[in-house]
């Protein structure tokens, strides 16, 4: 509905015109009402009200349905020529009067923005806004009454001060204009409170939960000195030197915990060492402590968290001297101390103590109900005390308390030697499962079966994995057997696997032997998976648990061998009988495959355990597994460490050459790092010529190998050990071939900081010297001019690396250093040809006349 029909429709319920005049007008008009701004006549009517007109008087004053006496009165038809006459007046305007109906009837408004305030809804805003921060401050002003703070400052009245308060803020009417004179007068009183030596700072940033914070530290009956502090006049003048220090450290830690600024473990160190040196004096006048040192003390000595890791030594300290000041411990206070008894080791005395606040503390009544029985039930099952246990354990679910009270129950049973108990263990895992209902999720699990794979209960601990893996649909416990879609190996290979991701190795282990009881051959991979897992763990048992395992696979591969060259030698039928009795019959041991043997391995050389490495290989050949470029990769990288570089290079070339095994990029890292120039600080010069053959031959062998590595990118860290290798040599015809074989059979270019290296005759450019960091600018300036001249030379200049992609900087790289280490003399050409054929790439860098092709 429109705004004008509202308004016609407000005019007809108010009835302003008499029915005599409806009566005698064929069409009344309606008198016109004051429109919000945002109307499409607002303009114009604002126009019209600002003109100067004469005022018609009020509605009461016109002819029409003045109430007089019967004996004068004019008839109807008078009235309505009287009317017609006065609106038909050109001279004349309409007069507005503006109204306003809520539930205390109808008002007549003033102005014509009246009645737009009232209409929009601000006016009834601003009053409620009035209404609203004058009460607010008289309660706030109330409270703050309450706890003394008012009378600290010398405000005695709170009425007075909020009369006062609301005649300097004057007028509520200009919003922006009021939250000025606010701030100003909150600035104003804070500057007189900080005159009178207030401490402001904990009034800072201050919402609810903060305010529920700091009323801990306000007393109810607020004095000028809040911080609490140890009376020091009483002790003598030695004493006092441990007291001081004692009330300054707790003055600070007062001040920053009011700010509700992080409290670290140093801070509580040096709490208790101040009230640890202080203790012996403070012990010979316990009284003269006040209540509120005592319980700033606990609780500094009672957070909670990485920073407090003593806490319950501080805490079993602390209440038995609170105990001998004669000071009382509300009931949080003393289940902590017997919950620090128990922790520090006095067991019996936490156990006796406990008992004594049954009446009090384990009443159903009683605020500390919960946790009064939940720390029973973890001493008594920590303790073996199961029975009592037990008791504590139903007090508390008779009362509907969480069911995950029955974990700590069921760790202790599990652990107990006795059958009974164990089955007291499963029935209250069923418990908690029934308890639970959906919310029994995989942690609870977990939880569970950790519980009984720890405490050798590998067949209990399936039950619990199957009801997590098939949500209690199957249930084992009641069927004594494993049905076909549990016991294999797919379905136990889950089950290791979670184990594993979990670092749950010994509970791996325990399964995987329990595979075995029941004729379930694991996958060589799942156990694979576990001694990576133990090697991971690094422990000398873990190591020791790898090496057993990982060889009993290998025997397994062995046997298997032998027997199958067994067979193949016999002639005649023959048929296998199993002679062993059914109860004697366990699951074979998983072959050992060749990701065991790498696994080995890797581990042998890490470790460098090369006796082991050699009795390994020995038994991969009696295993009779093909080899792959992992495995020859760390034999290799074996005889490297401990100087056999011979027998290396051997077993490169039998399992290259005669098994067929395919190098990779980490093959040549090995086969360049076994070189003298990278293994020796320097070659002797009777060693040269042998060290620039083995150089280049070695080079010779990664290009005929090139196939192997050309589908993805070559190292960068290869190419750089290569180039690197030959510039040590001086081997400059070497490097320039190197170079270009490089670009042509591996599609590699060196980046500008590799051609850095190589130009500034380093593998490290360091900036840590004053010579370094010129020798490195001289550098750079030559690169600089070389690509300024190469530039101009192809029609480019100004184009510089920055503006190049990054093969065309590549380019340019290799271009500036084949420029670098081309040789100058007479015979250059002949060494780079001798060099590319020595490196078996003469063919691929030379055309059929002997001229070095174009890159």
């Amino acid at each position: 509905m429109s705004q004008r029909a509202v308004l016609r429709d407000i005019q007809s319920r108010q009835s302003f015109v008499c029915q005599s005049c409806l009566s005698a007008l064929s069409k009344p008009t309606p008198a016109g009402f004051g429109i919000r701004q945002n109307s499409s006549q607002a303009s114009r009517l604002k126009a019209a009200v600002s003109r100067p007109r004469r005022t018609l008087g009020t509605p009461s004053q016109l002819p029409i349905g003045n109430r007089t006496t019967p004996g004068n009165a004019p008839t109807d038809n008078q009235a309505a020529a009287a009317l017609l006459q006065q609106l038909s007046d050109p001279k004349t305007e309409a007069t507005f009067n503006f109204f306003n109906k809520d539930e205390k009837g109808v008002k007549k408004l003033d102005t014509k923005d009246a009645f737009a305030d009232a209409f929009s809804g601000r006016g009834e805003i601003r009053d409620e806004f009035k209404t609203n921060f004058s009460k607010g401050m008289r309660d706030l002003l109330a409270d703050v009454e309450k706890d003394g703070t008012l009378s600290s400052v010398g405000i005695s009245d709170p009425d007075a001060m909020a009369k006062e308060i609301e005649a300097e803020l004057g007028s509520m009417d200009d919003p922006e204009a009021f939250g000025e004179k606010l701030n100003a007068y909150i600035n104003h009183l804070e500057e007189q409170l900080v005159a009178q030596g207030e401490v402001l700072d904990h009034y800072e940033n201050m919402d609810p939960e903060a305010m529920e914070e700091d009323a801990e530290f306000v007393p109810k009956a607020r004095k000028p000195q809040a911080i609490p502090q140890i009376p020091a006049e009483v002790w003598t003048i030695n004493q006092r030197k441990r007291i001081s220090k004692l009330n300054s450290v707790l003055e600070r830690v007062f001040r920053e915990m009011r700010r509700r600024e992080e409290t670290t473990a140093k801070t509580i160190l040096s709490v208790w060492k101040a009230y640890n040196l202080a203790r012996q004096t403070l012990a010979k006048s316990w009284s003269h402590i006040p209540n509120d040192v005592w319980d700033l003390l606990w609780k500094i000595f009672s957070i909670e968290g990485e920073a407090n890791t003593n806490r319950f030594a501080y805490l079993s300290l602390l209440a038995r001297d609170m105990s001998e000041a004669k000071v009382a411990l509300n009931s949080e206070q003393q289940l902590i101390t017997i919950e620090a008894l128990f922790v520090e080791g006095f067991e019996a005395k936490a156990i006796e103590n406990w008992k004594r606040c049954m009446t009090s503390m384990g009443d159903s009544g009683s605020s500390t109900f919960k946790d009064y029985w939940e720390l029973g039930t973890r001493m008594f099952c920590q303790s073996g005390d199961l029975a009592q246990a037990e008791r504590a354990v139903n007090k508390l679910l008779d009362q509907q308390a969480d069911p995950h009270i029955l974990m700590p129950f069921i760790r202790a049973c599990a652990s107990q030697a006795s059958e009974q108990a164990q089955e007291k263990a499963w029935e209250s895992y069923r418990r908690l499962r029934e308890l639970l209902g959906a919310d029994m999720g995989l942690e609870e699990y977990d939880e569970v079966i950790a519980f009984f794979l720890t405490t050798n209960q590998t067949e209990r601990a399936l039950f619990a994995f199957v009801d997590m893996m098939t949500s209690g649909t199957v249930d084992l416990y009641a069927r004594g057997g494993l049905p076909s879609q549990i016991g294999n190996k797919f379905f136990f290979g889950k089950w290791l696997k979670r184990l594993i991701g979990a670092e749950d190795l010994d509970g791996a282990f325990a399964v995987f032997e329990f595979m075995r009881s029941k004729g379930i051959e694991a996958a060589p991979v799942q156990i694979n998976g576990l001694i990576g897992a133990w090697h991971r763990a690094g422990g000398a048992d873990d190591l020791q648990k790898a090496d057993d395992l990982a060889w009993d696979m290998i025997r397994a591969r062995i046997d298997f061998v032998q027997t199958r060259q067994r067979f193949a030698a016999l002639r005649a039928p023959y048929q296998m009988v199993d002679t062993r009795a059914k109860r004697e019959i366990k699951a074979a041991m998983p072959k050992a495959t060749l990701e065991t043997f790498s696994l080995l391995a890797e581990n042998y050389r890490l470790r460098g355990q090369n006796e082991l490495m050699n009795k390994l290989w020995d038994a991969f050949r009696e295993a009779e597994i093909s080899p792959d470029a992992f495995m020859m990769n760390q034999l290799i990288e074996t005889y490297s460490q401990f100087g056999n570089i011979q027998e290396a290079r051997a077993l490169y070339g039998s399992l290259v050459h005669e098994r067929g095994v395919r190098p990779d990029s980490h093959t040549y890292m090995a086969l360049w790092k076994m070189l003298g120039a990278n293994r020796l600080s320097a070659v002797a010069d009777t060693n040269m010529p042998a060290e620039l053959a083995g150089t280049r031959e070695t080079f010779a062998e990664m290009v005929r190998h090139a196939e192997h590595i050309r589908g993805e990118a070559l190292d960068g860290q290869l190419a750089r050990k290569v180039l690197h290798t030959f510039r040590r040599l001086k081997d400059h015809p070497g490097l320039v071939v190197a170079l270009r074989a490089l670009k042509v059979v591996f599609n590699y270019t060196p980046p500008e900081v590799l051609a850095l290296e190589m130009a500034v005759g380093s593998t490290n450019l360091a900036w840590n010297t004053a010579s370094a960091r010129q020798k490195l600018r001289i550098t750079k300036r030559r690169v600089d001019a070389f690509v300024e001249q190469r530039q101009r030379g192809v029609g480019q200049p100004g184009v510089t690396l920055d503006d190049m992609t990054h093969q065309q900087r590549g380019d340019v790289m290799l271009e500036y250093l084949e420029h670098l280490f081309t040789p100058q003399s007479a015979d250059a050409g002949r060494n780079i040809a001798q060099a590319a054929e020595e490196m078996g790439v003469y063919d691929v860098l030379f055309d059929t006349t002997g001229v070095l092709r174009p890159l």
